[in-house]
């Protein structure tokens, strides 16, 4: 099963998927934050319903873990975004299916979020872990990546108030990061959640397979969309590679190697060959 996108229920789904044919896993699922799409309201009119009782989110982590470990290779690494309130669930479930839990990854969004009477929302995790043994794809990566605190600035467009988007959409360069460090062209990258598509896109640009499985018909259309075209709707195309967010604490090659891309991208604009 490569390139195709499967509809339904990732925990039924999933079993369709052979034993240990999938290379990587990455996925960004449903963080259970309580909120419910609002389709009258200004603010998450497009958001998935994300409101399920403790017993039922448990038993969504432990099917979808037990799963993910059946159809992983074996010395192959497992990544999944998730929030704070999730995090001891899936850390629980991952471990109890037989991952071997390596590092916890920190992703600070740059901008923040919401609540602010709790102190806003400015970061994220992002669960590895492995089966069996893991040796990384990548070394050289000439940025910060091997490090587990990771300053790339979410994606903050506003969908327009009749406009259908996907309103968590990750950004390009942090989902390129595990995809390189774990995989190589042609294996096989797999996101049970797919939602928007992002992570397959990023995975087809850098010559990946994928397979994804999403619930809702209309995200399994979009993610169709953003597969056919290369970009996620309303999220216009970047290099997954620019939007990496420059701060204080940037290693000077990194920040050398920013800037002499920056430099390349305008003097291609000024020659009127940037990209279409």
């Amino acid at each position: 099963m490569r390139n195709q996108l499967l509809l339904g229920d990732s925990t039924v789904r999933l079993r369709e998927i052979p034993d240990e044919s999938v290379d990587l896993i990455l996925t960004d699922p449903p963080y259970n934050t309580g909120i419910k799409g609002s389709p009258s309201g200004t603010r998450f009119r497009n958001f998935f319903d994300d409101a399920l009782s403790a017993a039922e989110y448990r038993e969504l982590v432990a099917t979808t873990a037990r799963e993910l470990f059946r159809v992983l290779h074996l010395d192959r690494a497992a990544y999944v975004f998730i929030n704070w309130k999730s995090l001891g669930i899936w850390l629980d479930e991952l471990s109890r299916a037989g991952f071997r839990l390596k590092n916890l990854i920190v992703w600070d969004k740059v901008v923040h979020g919401m609540n602010y009477q709790n102190y806003t929302y400015t970061h994220e995790f992002l669960i590895f872990a492995v089966k069996g043994r893991f040796f990384p794809r990548n070394k050289q990566t000439h940025d910060d990546s091997y490090r587990d605190l990771w300053h790339i600035q979410r994606e903050t467009r506003q969908p327009k108030n009749d406009y259908f988007l996907h309103e968590t959409v990750k950004p390009a360069a942090l989902v390129r990061r595990p995809i390189e460090h774990a995989s190589l062209p042609g294996d096989l990258v797999l996101d049970p959640f797919f939602g928007s598509g992002r992570i397959l896109v990023v995975a087809k640009e850098l010559r990946r397979d994928y397979l994804g499985i999403e619930r809702d018909p209309r995200f399994y259309r979009m993610g169709a969309e953003s597969i056919a075209s290369g970009e996620v709707r309303g999220h216009a195309w970047t290099d997954s590679r620019s939007d990496e967010r420059m701060h204080e604490h940037t290693p000077p090659h990194r920040r050398a190697a920013h800037e002499r891309r920056s430099s390349k991208r305008l003097w291609r604009k000024s020659c009127g060959r940037g990209r279409s």
